[in-house]
């Protein structure tokens, strides 16, 4: 595959190593709320934006106070990462490093919305090294619509086919793949689905490992 000119990077399993935290939040939320959450269902809003997030949550626990958990949720995040910073997943530095020296323009598309996504970005000091920053709020159809990707491409002045998405997520992935861009996959909670492997160009196991791959494209 050819060099490409843009890398769209996925935030929350991808860079910043903020999932366990979302999972902890969701028994802090089960605990204030008296609420009864299956443990399979957190993970399954991964990828998701607040709306599709609700809507899956009560799909599966019928109506409750949903905003008023995620503000719980948000809180018990925010209060972890104020007192310890944003974790950085292996090799994200080397990748935006090697990148800038490649002349690669590098993007964020986050399901998470802008506001939060900027302060996660800015409390782990990497927004600065983004062109352009996406966040779920800003397109009408959250992953695995391909939209939040598009935009991001437009953004950045940059044509689909030549963009990369990494992504850790099976709705991120199908995202990136139906925008017509090569997506290569870093799995983190979870092991890809068989269709997630169908769709990626490559699978890796860390940063350091997407990182090499692109570094050897002409």
């Amino acid at each position: 595959m050819k060099k490409p000119k843009l890398v769209i990077f996925d935030m929350d399993g991808l860079m910043l190593d903020t999932e366990p935290l979302a999972l902890d939040g969701w028994k802090v939320v089960s605990k204030e709320l008296n609420l009864t959450i299956p443990d399979d269902l957190p993970p399954k809003l991964i990828g998701l934006n607040r709306e599709l997030c609700k809507s899956t949550m009560i799909e599966h626990m019928g109506h409750f106070d949903f905003d008023r958990a995620l503000d719980i949720l948000h809180k018990s995040v925010d209060d972890h990462l104020e007192a310890h910073g944003a974790p950085l997943k292996p090799g994200l530095i080397h990748m935006l490093d090697k990148l800038e020296e490649m002349g690669i323009k590098k993007s964020v598309a986050t399901s998470t919305g802008t506001t939060r996504a900027l302060m996660k970005l800015n409390l782990a000091d990497i927004a600065q090294r983004f062109h352009v920053i996406i966040g779920g709020d800003q397109v009408p159809y959250s992953k695995p619509a391909p939209d939040i990707f598009l935009k991001a491409a437009e953004a950045s002045g940059v044509e689909p086919h030549d963009c990369i998405v990494l992504e850790d997520s099976t709705a991120g992935a199908q995202g990136g793949y139906s925008a017509g861009m090569q997506v290569i996959v870093i799995p983190d909670l979870h092991p890809p689905t068989e269709t997630t492997r169908k769709q990626a160009f490559a699978i890796c196991k860390d940063l350091y490992e997407a990182c090499e791959l692109i570094s050897l494209m002409h």
